[in-house]
């Protein structure tokens, strides 16, 4: 007889539960955030979140409100969900982006989802520039942006994903990844775009991206937007790699694609700069922990 508190080693009559069959560990996070112009200024109006998510607030010589999220955990695994609110009110002047490089690990079957909404305010100036995400090979993700636009805003949106690890020779040879972006304007449709990659097409990437492993989208709404499509094409041209621009709807938008990543993300890092400055009046450069 066997009591619990008796070491017993494994032996041949004994087996090893499935891994499919095992209640693993999952991180389900959300965060939220809000924000109102009070005497000219923007302040912090709603705060909250769950780990593994944080909030922190860097300080700023700027009359701009930064905001940095960040993913304690280290990364996202198969089955993680996280969800993310952001209200930015009317004639607020906000700045968001995230601590790190968001990195997707390898999922056993279920896809990590990640949702992020987005309000912004009559008059509002907000900019969302969160770091890259790369996807490791054999990763699961269904990762959506809605963003909902009022009347007199300007917006700026960019992001950047990258498809395995070139300095660890980590190439993006199977997985999944759904990415969705939706733009409202006044409640109705501006933009819908979904970029998908099945375990077939991660394989045969070569002929769907041109043999590239990076590509990202920026996205600016604003009333002076189909006039600053030249100056969008000018500063695109010069990040590296193959790039488009074009406008409708009162919004422009250029998409990317590239082969090495830390090359491209400077690029495209001092693209942000120049148009952060000539679009919201901001300093000319990227978000401060791009650089750190």
């Amino acid at each position: 007889m066997r009591h619990d508190n008796e070491q017993c080693p494994l032996d041949s009559s004994e087996r090893l539960i499935p891994v499919s069959d095992r209640q693993l560990q999952r991180n389900c996070g959300a965060a939220r955030i809000g924000f109102k112009c009070l005497d000219g200024k923007t302040a912090l109006s709603d705060c909250f979140a769950s780990a593994p998510l944080k909030w922190f607030f860097p300080r700023s010589s700027e009359d701009v409100k930064e905001a940095v999220v960040a993913n304690v955990s280290g990364g996202i695994a198969g089955a993680d969900q996280l969800e993310l609110q952001i209200n930015s009110g009317a004639a607020t002047n906000v700045s968001i982006t995230s601590q790190a490089a968001e990195k997707i690990y390898c999922a056993l079957d279920t896809p990590a989802r990640i949702r992020t909404k987005i309000r912004v305010g009559e008059h509002a100036r907000f900019e969302w520039l969160p770091q890259e995400t790369i996807v490791f090979d054999g990763a699961r993700l269904d990762r959506s942006l809605e963003v909902e636009i009022c009347p007199g805003a300007t917006v700026l949106l960019a992001e950047i994903v990258v498809l395995g690890r070139a300095a660890s020779n980590d190439q993006f040879k199977s997985g999944h990844l759904l990415d969705r972006w939706s733009i409202n304007s006044e409640g109705s449709p501006v933009w819908r775009d979904a970029f998908e990659i099945d375990n077939s097409g991660a394989v045969g990437m070569s002929a769907s991206m041109a043999g590239h492993s990076v590509f990202a989208t920026f996205v600016y709404a604003g009333p002076d937007a189909p006039k600053q499509l030249d100056a969008l094409r000018e500063f695109a041209s010069q990040v590296g790699g193959m790039s488009g621009a074009t406008s409708f709807r009162g919004i422009l938008l250029a998409r990317f694609l590239a082969s090495e990543a830390g090359r491209f993300k400077a690029g495209f890092a001092r693209m942000i700069g120049e148009l952060r400055s000539r679009l919201l009046g901001r300093t000319a450069q990227a978000p401060r922990v791009w650089y750190c």
